[in-house]
């Protein structure tokens, strides 16, 4: 998955090409949603690709700032941020 926060995006090609992966572009999420959460309910090592974790209402500023940059401070990818809204009732 490649976000739409720069107009261009940096995709390793050769490593997609090497490994046969399928790219396929998809400029809306309308209907993909529930699709989404099956695959992850049924494959939950893809939750590795959330590389940070913010807890609620309280973080949504620093989350939405991190996930806004390719790289945080300490240099780490920032591929998915999840922002958990589970103790926010």
């Amino acid at each position: 998955m490649i976000g739409m926060g720069n107009p261009v995006q940096t995709l390793p090609i050769s490593a997609a090409a090497l490994r046969e992966v399928d790219l396929i572009g998809v400029f809306r999420y309308a209907g993909v949603y529930r699709e989404a959460l099956e695959i992850i309910a049924e494959n939950p090592s893809l939750m590795m690709m959330v590389t940070r974790r913010f807890a609620g209402l309280a973080e949504i500023n620093r989350a939405f700032d991190v996930a806004s940059k390719p790289y945080d401070e300490d240099g780490s990818m920032n591929l998915k941020v999840l922002i958990d809204f589970e103790d926010d009732a």
